[in-house]
């Protein structure tokens, strides 16, 4: 399993090379955008454009990446007042929840990209489906993240029940 991990970390570290190079890319294309259309009147026609994609595709691989730090929001109130079988469950709720999400979004982000192949965008000619072909990407990576998460989470929670057991044995 550590072998798969390393392999999806290897992936995904390119999707955040990425990330970083559209985040640069946009700073600078909206910066001038904003010089020329003050300072001589005029402006690049399909910066508003190329910024929006680099957004979207900012945003998704963003959301993957805080499916692999577990960044995202968590209520630990409630589970550090429980026992920690308690909390273990949760959590094994949660990457559930984040399979089922990412599957959804897999599913309906693939359907948006292929009908949104049939159009093209105003300012630059580029396919529409630029702007959601990462989504179903994003969710392969969301997902797999989850499935890995969980299957350290059910073995850890097997760990602790054999100890229970082991343990009450004795």
């Amino acid at each position: 399993m550590n072998k798969f991990k390393k392999i999806l970390d290897y992936v995904f570290s390119w999707a955040l090379r990425l990330a970083m190079v559209l985040l640069v890319l946009m700073v600078l294309i909206v910066f001038s955008n904003v010089v020329l259309r003050y300072g001589f009147n005029s402006g690049i026609r399909w910066s508003e454009e190329v910024a929006l994609i680099i957004v979207i595709w900012f945003t998704f691989i963003a959301m993957a990446l805080g499916v692999k730090e577990n960044l995202h929001i968590n209520i630990t109130i409630l589970p550090k007042k429980l026992p920690r079988i308690f909390n273990d469950i949760l959590n094994i709720l949660k990457y559930v929840l984040e399979i089922f999400i990412g599957i959804i979004l897999f599913y309906y982000g693939y359907g948006v990209t292929k009908n949104a192949a049939r159009s093209s965008l105003p300012a630059t000619g580029i396919s529409n489906a630029i702007n959601y072909i990462i989504v179903p990407i994003a969710a392969v990576f969301i997902t797999l993240y989850a499935l890995y998460y969980l299957s350290i989470a059910i073995k850890d929670l097997k760990k602790i029940q054999l100890a229970k057991k082991i343990g009450g044995k004795s």
